[in-house]
């Protein structure tokens, strides 16, 4: 399921894990949000971590800015400060609520996600693998985007 990708809506990934998790309680639940729309629902990483267990996996695209902003209005000229992010600790942040953080810097830091899949999901806890990306790098579904609104 693609909560909020239609409406172009973000901060709606750790809010839905509750109920994917509730909704498919035999099923695995991977989040993929980005930096920003990560902050905006840091108030449910406890419930996502709770409810989904060993069950849930989240990745936190982690560049350091509101990327489609970035992308769509200060390619435009617009200011970019105001849609930058100061670097936040994210796997910090989920061993704070119980989970398990890695940061990912290289391919190697992946090596906790081939262990994690293989652990019975009752004995091992919710991974989140902030993933620190860079700013420089434009996907394709972006710059097609960029190139619609240009």
């Amino acid at each position: 399921m693609m909560v909020g990708t239609a409406s172009q809506e973000i901060s709606l990934g750790f809010p839905s894990v509750a109920g994917a998790a509730a909704a498919k309680p035999d099923s695995t639940i991977v989040l993929t949000t980005g930096d920003g729309g990560g902050l905006m629902a840091l108030a449910d990483l406890e419930s996502a971590v709770r409810t989904a267990g060993g069950r849930g996996l989240a990745v936190v695209w982690n560049d350091g800015a509101y990327g489609a902003e970035v992308n769509l209005y200060g390619l435009k000229g617009l200011a970019p400060e105001p849609m930058l992010i100061p670097e936040v600790d994210f796997a910090g942040l989920a061993r704070s609520v119980g989970a398990e953080g890695v940061v990912v810097r290289e391919l190697a830091d992946l090596d906790r996600l081939a262990t994690w899949t293989a652990e019975p999901a009752a004995s091992r806890p919710f991974l989140l693998l902030d993933l620190r990306i860079s700013t420089s790098v434009i996907a394709p579904y972006q710059q097609e985007i960029i190139r619609v609104n240009s």
